[in-house]
């Protein structure tokens, strides 16, 4: 039984740094958590395990025995005193849909609250002794609002693409319920010695070997069978991926572009028809050069198909980021306008990006159209917004549409799947967008989705493929304002 104490604090330690090479500031503190709420497994096999067999070898020096001594006692003041407040970021931090000032004000009262207690324990008794009446009540706030953050994040995220992700994150705070109980409401006393210990409790915490592994088995689980924090093992999904560029899609994805660009130039050319028959000629002049760009774009795809049906190859410029979201809306509002949608851009930031140019048009332009598409009949809104959050570039394709039901969700990135009826489509646009942005070093998700009312996707670029210009002023907000009014005019 005592050596299981050895696989208790190794699984969880494991399971800190699987979650360390996620690197976003969540996971961090998900896996300080694992890290952290391992330090009881470590001191407890130290003191019951490991060091019995060599605290009296005489290869042993008296240095390094005292030092692996005062590790444990330095585990045990983590586990009780950090513990609950790592636990406490990682619920917070969790939570996307908390403001930026919020989440800094919670960090500095958590903190302190902390430091007070940690500094208070210090002072006042020796630091390998634990009276855990004295603060077992504060840890136990901290571990009550940990929990509270960790249902936020799951009830505001669960109608979105990271629902089901969510809703498993929801093991953490249960395992953490089960650690104040047993540990932090089991335990009265701890003194740790010279490699002893005196411990007054009521043993429960000896349960813990059977939570910490059904904790491994479950993360283990969840990562390799759906997914967990954004970390997926998708053998499966690889082996399509690698099917498809061993079939014909480079000729699907062909004729997906060609419909896509044919529908503007049909509704163009009629309506340069309309424009010389009623005799403006000078507006007919200017649809016509519109098609001449929609064809140039289509021959940069033609000539481009190979990459596209193989390997996505990035030819790299950089991009002023307001002409490239203006140049994707005046090559697609032909299809909005033949169906009397309204498409507007708005701006938080923008800047330069460094990226592939006809990728990065064609993967908004399918988005729009696949937002076009949601809406049913003629009517309807579809928005372009920049935001800089995160240390990362995002824009958002907002529309007001039907949405996507949560079992689409899960499925809408995959190639070949498609909730279109239309046998045009291949269900190859997200797939191929999702492609773009992971060659930019980015991503593609799903921020928000409800029937009925719309989706959001999303386009991430990371920092370093992005500089801002500095924060828009009043005065050219309502500059883009009233450019946004007259585009939509």
């Amino acid at each position: 039984m005592k050596f299981l104490y050895i696989l208790m604090f190794l699984s969880m330690w494991s399971l800190g740094i699987f979650f360390l090479f996620r690197r976003t500031t969540s996971n961090f503190w998900i896996a300080l958590t694992f890290l952290v709420g391992g330090m009881a497994s470590y001191t407890f096999s130290m003191h019951l395990t490991i060091m019995p067999y060599f605290v009296d070898a005489a290869w042993l020096p008296e240095l390094l025995s005292r030092l692996l001594y005062l590790s444990t006692v330095a585990a045990m003041n983590l586990y009780f005193y950090v513990l609950p407040y790592v636990f406490c970021m990682s619920g917070l931090l969790l939570n996307e849909k908390i403001s930026l000032a919020w989440k800094r004000g919670w960090t500095i009262l958590l903190f302190v609250g902390m430091a007070v207690l940690f500094g208070d324990h210090l002072i006042n008794e020796p630091w390998n002794t634990f009276e855990l009446h004295l603060f077992r009540l504060w840890d136990g706030l901290f571990v009550a609002f940990g929990c509270v953050f960790y249902m936020l994040a799951y009830v505001r995220e669960r109608k979105g693409a990271r629902g089901n992700s969510q809703r498993r994150t929801l093991v953490l705070p249960a395992v953490m319920l089960w650690a104040y109980v047993s540990d932090y409401m089991g335990m009265d006393y701890l003194q740790l010695g010279w490699w002893t210990f005196e411990l007054r409790s009521n043993g429960v915490w000896q349960a813990n070997v059977v939570i910490i592994f059904a904790l491994f088995a479950a993360m283990l689980f969840f990562s390799i069978r759906y997914g967990i924090f954004g970390l997926k093992l998708r053998i499966e999904r690889e082996r399509l991926d690698y099917s498809i560029r061993t079939l014909t899609m480079g000729v699907t994805i062909l004729n997906h572009s060609i419909k896509n660009e044919i529908q503007k130039v049909d509704y163009l050319a009629e309506k340069s028809v309309q424009l010389l028959a009623s005799g403006k000629q000078e507006h007919a002049v200017q649809t016509i050069s519109q098609i001449h760009g929609l064809t140039s774009h289509l021959l940069h795809m033609v000539n481009r198909i190979k990459e596209k049906a193989e390997d996505i190859e990035l030819d790299v410029s950089t991009l002023e980021i307001r002409e490239l979201i203006e140049a994707v809306t005046v090559s697609s509002r032909p299809l909005t306008e033949s169906r009397a949608v309204r498409l507007t851009t708005s701006y938080e930031t923008y800047g330069k990006l460094i990226g592939d140019e006809v990728h990065l048009k064609e993967t908004l332009s399918n988005l729009i159209r696949n937002a076009l598409d949601s809406i049913s009949g003629d009517g309807g809104e579809i928005r372009l917004h920049t935001s800089y959050a995160r240390r990362e570039l995002r824009i958002d394709v907002i529309d007001n549409g039907a949405g996507i039901t949560p079992e689409d969700l899960s499925r809408i990135f995959e190639p070949f799947y498609t909730t279109k009826k239309n046998a045009l489509n291949y269900g190859l646009g997200l797939s191929y967008c999702r492609g773009v942005m992971a060659k930019h070093g980015g991503k593609l998700t799903v921020d928000a989705s409800e029937l009925g009312k719309g989706t959001t996707f999303r386009l991430h670029f990371p920092r370093h493929k992005f500089k801002p210009s500095e924060r828009i002023q009043v005065a050219e907000l309502n500059e883009l304002k009233e450019s946004n009014h007259e585009q939509t005019a």
